[in-house]
């Protein structure tokens, strides 16, 4: 199974289950050669927590929540709360398993690739892409996180 058997666009909605949504990213991560869990159940401290996709290639562990939002949800806020929440659910994990992750939501709705903290918000079209380049995306987190932050106080400074 390639990458082109995962496209879609998804300006059309299909109806397509959370549940089903998380296997697609799965299979574009074992396309790109990464070792995949899914839905990772782990336990610290007496806390359940899930990861929805461990993908693990080389030295890099991708920890994935896949989002499915559906166009009425207001997306980025929603995303950027949800990233918050997997953030810390990606430290628990590290601290867990004694592993350094590189925490991610997938979303499905189209949009800019995000950086919110140390999270990075990708939409399912753009996971190619992300994770053939996931070293330059990793370098660059930096750039990437100064470069939002510009846009989200731009947008704050726009609001009446």
């Amino acid at each position: 199974m390639g990458f082109d058997e995962h496209e879609m666009d998804s300006r059309d909605e299909p109806e397509l289950t959370w549940q089903e949504f998380e296997a697609q990213v799965r299979d574009v991560l074992d396309c790109a050669g990464f070792l995949t869990e899914f839905r990772r159940v782990f336990v610290l401290d007496g806390r359940r927590h899930e990861i929805d996709v461990v993908a693990r290639r080389f030295d890099v562990t991708l920890l994935i929540d896949a989002k499915r939002y559906g166009k009425a949800r207001p997306r980025r806020s929603s995303l950027k709360a949800q990233a918050r929440m997997h953030l810390t659910r990606c430290e628990e994990f590290d601290r867990a398993f004694s592993s350094k992750s590189v925490p991610v939501i997938v979303s499905w709705l189209d949009d800019a690739l995000l950086i919110d903290g140390d999270c990075f918000i990708v939409p399912f079209s753009k996971l190619e892409d992300f994770v053939v380049h996931l070293e330059y995306y990793v370098d660059s987190m930096g750039e990437m996180k100064t470069r939002d932050t510009v846009v989200d106080e731009t947008n704050e400074n726009r609001r009446p």
